[in-house]
């Protein structure tokens, strides 16, 4: 059975090195252990070998920089410096597909094509949002993925922090509100309330001319 990082594990990590670059610090393995054991308690051997399952399965990219490794978000690389090409995800065992072949994957799209299509007024459990893009023959090369739900637990979740889903309980909805441009002035005609009569003074009634 092959063996994947859990995707709470892989969020702390996330959560780590995001803020150790917060600190302008590079996101080595000692600060990222260092970060998730002060938040959450986690013990040393247990973060780098979730750090490790995480990069073989894509969701945190590892790079060398003149010998030195450090991580980074896919969803945030920022600048890419000296990057070796063994730092890559590479093949997970008993997986037909390379893990970094999901790294492409456009998953607020596919979360709001899933919640979309099946159109229930309360939202779509993320059991019925698998269920749905796994059923789209067009996706199967996706699906198809050893580490296809766990990368779709994840992206969920990310889309929820992000702003671009909303979360009742189990279910999901898509936040049309963060899909609008930035700065765009949103008018309803409900917002337009009608303006009070205007009484005439005496004086002003003389002067007007019909």
């Amino acid at each position: 059975m092959v063996k994947l990082a859990n995707p709470l594990y892989t969020e702390w990590i996330l959560e780590a090195i995001q803020k150790v670059k917060r600190q302008k610090q590079r996101p080595s393995e000692e600060r990222i252990c260092h970060a998730v054991s002060a938040s959450h308690g986690l013990d040393k051997g247990t973060v780098l070998e979730q750090l490790e399952l995480s990069v073989q399965d894509g969701s945190i990219l590892k790079v060398t920089n003149k010998g030195l490794a450090s991580y980074k978000d896919p969803e945030n690389p920022g600048r890419f410096s000296l990057v070796k090409q063994d730092t890559f995800p590479k093949f997970v065992k008993g997986c037909t597909r390379a893990a970094n072949d999901l790294c492409n994957v456009d998953w607020n799209k596919l979360l709001k094509r899933a919640i979309e299509g099946l159109k229930e007024p309360s939202g779509s459990s993320l059991k019925n949002i698998e269920k749905y893009l796994r059923s789209q023959s067009d996706l199967a090369d996706i699906t198809s993925s050893l580490i296809f739900q766990q990368r779709l637990r994840l992206a969920t979740k990310r889309a929820v922090n992000n702003g671009r889903l909303l979360k009742d309980g189990p279910l999901y909805r898509v936040n049309y509100g963060s899909l609008e441009g930035k700065g765009a002035a949103r008018f309803s005609c409900a917002s337009i309330l009608p303006l009070p009569p205007v009484s005439l003074l005496p004086h002003e009634q003389d002067q007007v001319h019909f």
